[in-house]
């Protein structure tokens, strides 16, 4: 049988709006009991996609104002960008086109 694919996605999105616990979900299948601000921390998981294995590393960025400096180190090799927010803080959501969509273009270029 082939060896899988392998393809790098990154999330970003305000502090406190639920990357890892997409993140956790996910791959473990398990929701965390609590809080724990991320730096930056990488997830695996396996899937399936069109009869094809693929080993999807999940790359968990910072969203704080403290790490802007050092987020955009995640981003070289990244085949996908999840852009979260929180549905209870409308501040998380505007900063999606005013701060994570111009952040990750430009260092995409």
């Amino acid at each position: 049988m082939a060896s899988a694919v392998r393809k790098k996605l990154v999330i970003v999105g305000d502090g406190a709006c639920g990357k890892t616990c997409l993140l956790i979900v996910f791959s473990k299948d398990q929701f965390p009991k609590v809080y724990v601000p991320t730096v930056f921390e990488n997830y695996v998981a396996d899937i399936e996609v069109d009869n094809r294995q693929v080993e999807l590393a999940l790359w968990d960025t910072a969203g704080q104002e403290d790490y802007d400096r050092l987020r955009p180190l995640s981003y070289p090799d990244t085949d996908v960008v999840l852009l979260c927010y929180s549905i209870d803080s409308p501040d998380s959501f505007e900063n999606i086109p005013e701060k994570w969509l111009p952040e990750v273009d430009i260092t995409s270029s």
